[in-house]
């Protein structure tokens, strides 16, 4: 006989965070959050030395004793100036790059390579499984209703040749990454907008965590409205920064904290390796937090990471331009795999979801024809998310279905 779970001990309102702004905010962060005075007061170091010197420091305090260290290999800033910088501190150190590809996505593997052979390093591909099929697994790692911990199979994959494991964790949220969220934030920001306003702003900077009828998409246990979502942000949007700084302080304490840090640290711990996240290092959070918008973003150019990008010219290191990292190809998937397994999990009214009355299968079988019909990339992130909670359920809670297993 299954277990029997009950509402009564379900965070329900955890899962109503996750299934609208993807982190569930009421969890104890594994970092000290930071607060929008630690914006205030601006250093200056528009060359990057200063950075440079605290990134190396870092490298050196933390992997010195390594014979050997993987790298989350992207063409992107942050990992190929990790590589650089690693490779510079350390000239003979073993050093592997992993590089991860999806059928159907962008793939930054030729580029990656090119910089793998730049700095001497051994470099391999792991062609990423679909995130349908192995949705169990993926939910046993973090033990949480999120599918997008794909990144395991990296970690996973580095493994084989050593257990310190480098990633770029953190410097979007630091030095101005998120290029596409600023603009569109400041083509909506009014000039008496209130912290509320700015706050509703953010979120659709995020609009692929959430639908427009995002009210009807949860079952009656759980009670759903914005205003209490919107509290979470008020710290981060009622205060005396510029507008930027706010949305740099909300990115940080949102899903960095909550969502990629734990995330990282459940990875590694499931496949007893040591992550290292080179960007998080308490100085640099410290000194990045400090720096002034225009040494991490030009609005005229639309280019971000401006420090970042004056330490990888010293280094003689190339990257690709544009934001990529390792991302799927959702509907290639979908197509492939997603349907047919939504349609056993999320079309049959005897789910757990549905039994617990979390979600709204009226709501779930139009989303279905939204995808199908229009292509609509926010309902398909939101079915994934909701076939998520579902594997959990059988996963994590009632447990009748193994880790293992292939969906």
């Amino acid at each position: 006989m299954k277990p029997k779970t009950t509402n009564s001990n379900l965070d329900k309102i955890a899962i109503r965070n996750i299934l609208s702004i993807r982190y569930n905010p009421m969890e104890k962060p594994l970092i000290k959050p930071a607060r929008w005075q630690d914006f205030a007061n601006e250093i200056q170091d528009r060359k990057g030395i200063q950075i440079q010197k605290l990134l190396e420091k870092s490298i050196m305090s933390n992997l010195s004793d390594k014979k050997s260290i993987a790298i989350s290999l992207s063409g992107g800033i942050d990992s190929t100036l990790c590589l650089g910088l690693i490779r510079h501190v350390f000239p003979d150190k073993k050093i592997i790059g992993v590089c991860g590809v999806f059928a159907g996505g962008f793939d930054e593997s030729i580029v990656a390579k090119k910089i793998a052979d730049k700095f001497n390093a051994d470099f391999h591909i792991v062609h990423m499984e679909s995130i349908f099929t192995n949705m169990p697994e993926i939910i046993s790692i973090t033990k949480k209703p999120k599918w997008n911990t794909y990144i395991h199979l990296i970690a996973k994959h580095s493994r084989k040749f050593t257990n310190a494991f480098v990633t770029g964790d953190g410097s979007d949220e630091l030095f101005g990454g998120y290029t596409f969220r600023y603009r569109k934030f400041l083509n909506l920001l009014g000039d008496n907008d209130n912290w509320k306003i700015r706050t509703i702003n953010y979120l659709e900077c995020h609009n692929r965590d959430w639908v427009p009828d995002q009210e009807r998409m949860f079952g009656p246990s759980i009670k759903f409205n914005w205003d209490n979502i919107y509290n979470y942000f008020k710290p981060y949007f009622q205060n005396s920064l510029s507008p930027l700084k706010q949305v740099m302080l909300a990115d940080f304490n949102g899903k960095l904290l909550h969502d990629f840090i734990p995330m990282g640290r459940a990875i590694a711990s499931h496949y007893g390796i040591q992550s290292f996240p080179v960007f998080l290092d308490p100085e640099i959070i410290s000194s990045a937090l400090k720096l002034p918008m225009e040494q991490k973003y030009d609005q005229k150019t639309q280019k971000g990471k401006l420090v970042l990008r004056e330490i990888a010219t010293r280094l003689g290191i190339k990257h690709i331009d544009e934001k990529r990292g390792f991302s799927p190809s959702l509907f290639t998937d979908w197509k492939e795999h997603g349907r047919e397994i939504c349609k056993k999990y999320l079309m049959d009214e005897r789910s757990e979801i549905y039994q617990k009355k979390l979600i709204n299968i009226n709501w779930v079988r139009r989303a279905f024809h939204t995808v199908e019909d229009d292509g609509d990339i926010r309902y398909l992130n939101r079915l994934i998310s909701i076939l998520a909670l579902e594997i959990w359920f059988r996963v994590a809670i009632i447990k009748d279905m193994k880790s293992t297993s292939r969906l």
